[in-house]
Order: C-alpha cells, then structure tokens, then sequence
C-alpha cells in the first residue's frame, strides 16, 4: 500500500475510534441534532406518550420501575414520558378495536398486525393517522432511512403511509405440532412429519397411554385447519384479510384467487381427519372440562402442545428439559410433508400513531428512539440490567440468582420495532436446534406473496366480516368434530351459507385488484 493511503487509512481509524469512544452505544445522536430535536420546549412539562399493546397488565410492579428508568432518557433527550395501556387477552381483538374506536381514551402509538391485529380494516376505517415521508423523515429519521422504498409501498393506502413496518427483526411464527420423540418411536415413527403420522402418533396414546388426553384443548383449534391445508397442497394465503386464510393462490395456478375452504377437497378431508380424532378421545368428550395442556404437557398428562416455530424452541423446548429432562421433543411443523412454508408479513408486527394522538410528532420521535436507542431498547424489552436479566461473558443473557418471574418480571410486549441487532440471546432457549431448523427454512421458504397488494377496501372489508363471520361458527365444530353430520355434509352446508354470505363475489373482487396490480 502506498505511503499516503496508509496514513489516510491511519487517520480513518483514528476518526472511527474517537467516534466509538464519544457515542458509545448511542447511535440516537445524529438524529438529535436535527431540527425538530432543537425546536423541543425543555421549559414545559415532560410530553406523556401513550403506547397501545396487547398483554395482560402486570400487577407486580416491576414494569413501572423499568419504564421509570426509561423515561429518565426520554425526558432528557426528547421531554417525554412514555406510557403503556395493555389490552388484555382474553377477547383482545374485539377489545381492541373497542379502544381504538373510543374517543375517550387518548393513544399515541398502537402496536398493531395485518395478520391477527386487522391493521388494514382499521387502518381504512380511521383508527390510524397517515403519515407522510416528510413526517417519518423529520420526527422518525433513523428508522426511515432503514426501510425500503419498496417496504414503506407494503405500508401504504391510497398514497399515504399508516404503519412503521418490524422489517429489521427475523422471526418464524408458522404453527405446528410439538411432540414426544419417544412416544413416536413407540408408535413405530421416527419422526412426525406428516398429519398421517400425527394421525398414527394419536392412534398410538389413545390405545396405550390412557393416563394422557392426548391433546387436552378447550375449543376449536382451527389453526390446524390451514395447517392442515397448507400441509396438502401449495397454497399461499392472503393473512391480512382473516387469520383462517380465507383466500390465497397455489403455486400451481399462480395468479388465480380462491378459496379451498369453498372448494376442493382438502376442507373435507380436514373434517373427516377430525372427525375421526374426536371420535378415538384425543380431546375431551366435553371440551368445557379442559385444564391447561400446555402445564399438562410438562408433566406428562398431555402428548402434544400446538405453538409456532419461535415458541416451540424458546419455551416449550427449554421447559420440558426442566420438567422432564429425559423427554426429547420433536416438531412437526404445518406444511413440512409438502415444503410449503411462506416468511412472514412485513406487517405482522408494525407500529402506528392514533389518529386521537395530540403529539404525533413527538411520538415518532419517542418510538425513533426507543428503537434505535441500544440503553432504550433493553430497558423496554429486557427491563433494568441486574434485576431482570443479566449478561454471561459470552453475552448471552440469564436471569439473576434468585428471580423469580411473578414477583420481578415485566411485561412490555414490544412487538413492533424489535430489531436482530440488539436483541439479546437467551441462555435458557434451544439455540442450536433453532438454527438447525431455520437454516432448512431458509431453504424453502417463499418470501410471503400478498405485502403492497390494496386487497383491504372500504366494501370488501365490511364483505369480509360477513364471511369470517359464517367461519366463526362452523370451523371450531368442524376442528373438533363436535357435529353428528357426516364430513362432506357439515363442509357442503359450510359452504352453501358461505356463498350466501357473499364469498363468490369477494373472490372475484379480490381477483380485480389482483389483475389491476
């Protein structure tokens, strides 16, 4: 290398470390200098803004004091207090919708989902504030710039901008069944890799483990229906219209929207394969006599868990090897025996302002900050260093000596700006086998389909519910076998009320703009 390049070389990493060593961790300075951080009011009294998430309020206090601590930063940087309103779980989407409709409680910012949160429906039907690129680029700089041209088109209705989408965080929420390796190999399976062989596994517990209900659920899963459908065919569907997948394509006829819950066979064979598992006992004969399964699962009184991807190796695996550390757990994952696995919506998490929000502009500035802001970000993910987590030489983090989770832990449930770059390893998770699968994910799965297709409108919204409607009451019978009908008959009348509904003239709907785009 040449004399001159070596010293200018010399004098960039000179630069680059009196940076690191100025900053720190704080990659939130730039933005401060801007104008809308200078044109802050310091003399008046701190700005609380109010975050919407879903969760259970915490009662034991520690939330408080980890948000306490947070909002010493963002007074001091931004004048700011933040805030959290919980909506809890039980009935939380119809809860949900309630707050946001209400013009007597004051948001700011709305954790929200176009795949279970209706984001789009509400979205459409005034619940959030449009934003323009300006408004992000001045009040929300860092995150901006981190998102794609292509990424804010996913996030926009009719040219303007409604959510802030968690593009900078990998995750697998794609469902499926957790099960016992050594009660597979009993029922002569290697491994459970197709719904015959969940079929064969339940065979197995039902005629030889009688102290176990095979799978102790208190009503429809109908999450195994797509699971199910999805498992037996290439179909992709559209999550921002309904959680069942109601519409979608397969990679055989791309390009042509249907619907198999309408037609095919698949739906059939789903009911009768319910049919049939309801009829051996893998659940209750009264399913309102249901206890936890998942606390059954730990202890051995049930033989499967139905969880996403994420949780299976975060939770479900880590506990079993405290409960019964000589268990080996498998996963069968829904759409495994056809390949057929799609990556999350960019918006299955995202972030939105209220449209009853007073401060807009500083809320963008306080979630900029809560996401880009290293100090910021553990505190509301993670808590208060020391009390409710600590780090190993290796970085991973482990909770302290002593804790307990009902008395120190918190709940924030900050699912909409998370980012890989500083999420922290747990040392209680199954790392290793979480690659292991993921890597082969990344083998076959297809980038999801529908994100920037304008599907949500004003008509088919409204459509939408009538039909989902017509769901609600025939996919938890259907998923559980609860019916005295024979399978083809219960889905042949499933489906004449839903072409009463309106479904035919959705689908053909939805196929307009499809070919428009």
């Amino acid at each position: 290398m040449p004399r001159n390049k070596k010293i200018i070389a010399f004098l960039s990493s000179i630069l680059l470390l009196m940076l690191t060593v100025s900053c720190g961790r704080d990659v939130y300075m730039p933005f401060m200098n801007n104008e809308a951080a200078r044109g802050i009011d310091f003399s008046r009294d701190p700005v609380t803004i109010t975050y919407l998430t879903i969760g259970d309020k915490p009662s034991n206090g520690m939330t408080e004091k980890a948000i306490e601590r947070l909002n010493r930063i963002l007074t001091k940087r931004l004048n700011a207090k933040l805030d959290i309103y919980f909506i809890g779980w039980s009935d939380y989407l119809s809860n949900y919708k309630s707050v946001l409709e209400s013009d007597e409680i004051e948001l700011d910012l709305v954790g929200t989902s176009a795949d279970w949160l209706s984001a789009w429906q509400l979205a459409i039907n005034g619940s959030f504030m449009p934003l323009s690129e300006d408004m992000l680029r001045n009040y929300c700089g860092i995150t901006f710039t981190n998102v794609t041209a292509a990424e804010w088109q996913s996030c926009s209705y009719q040219g303007n901008i409604y959510f802030i989408p968690e593009n900078e965080y990998t995750q697998w929420t794609n469902h499926g069944f957790a099960y016992r390796k050594d009660i597979a190999s009993r029922a002569g399976l290697d491994e459970v890799s197709s719904f015959d062989d969940m079929d064969r596994y339940f065979e197995y517990v039902t005629r030889f483990r009688p102290e176990m209900i095979p799978w102790d659920i208190s009503e429809g899963n109908t999450n195994t229906a797509i699971g199910y459908i999805m498992s037996n065919s290439s179909y992709a569907p559209i999550y921002e219209l309904s959680a069942y997948g109601i519409w979608g394509e397969y990679a055989d006829n791309k390009g042509k929207i249907v619907s198999p819950y309408y037609v095919g066979n698949e739906l059939v064979e789903y009911a009768r394969l319910m049919k049939k598992w309801n009829d051996i006992g893998v659940w209750r004969e009264d399913l309102s006599l249901a206890e936890d399964n998942d606390a059954a699962f730990y202890r051995g009184g049930t033989s499967v868990v139905q969880d996403h991807t994420e949780n299976y190796y975060k939770s479900i695996s880590p506990q079993m090897k405290i409960a019964m550390p000589e268990t080996e757990l498998g996963f069968f994952w829904f759409g495994k025996e056809s390949g057929n696995l799609m990556k999350i919506s960019n918006l299955h998490g995202a972030m939105a302002v209220s449209r009853k929000s007073k401060n807009p502009e500083r809320a963008l500035m306080v979630y900029d900050l809560l996401r880009n802001n290293e100090e910021c970000y553990r505190l509301l993910r993670y808590g208060i260093e020391g009390v409710q987590y600590e780090l190993t030489e290796d970085g991973l983090m482990e909770k302290p000596s002593g804790y307990n989770e009902d008395d120190q832990g918190i709940v924030t449930n900050f699912w909409w700006g998370r980012r890989d770059e500083f999420e922290i390893p747990d040392s209680f998770f199954s790392w290793d086998e979480y690659y292991a699968l993921t890597n082969s994910y990344d083998h076959i799965a297809k980038k999801y389909p529908w994100d920037g297709v304008p599907f949500s409108t004003p008509m088919i919204n409204s459509e939408v519910e009538r039909i989902a409607a017509v769901f609600d009451r025939y996919m938890p019978l259907i998923s559980t076998g609860k019916y005295e009908e024979e399978p083809e008959v219960i889905v042949e009348q499933f489906r004449e009320d839903l072409m009463k509904a309106g479904i035919e003239r959705v689908t053909g709907q939805l196929q307009r703009i499809y070919n428009s785009q």
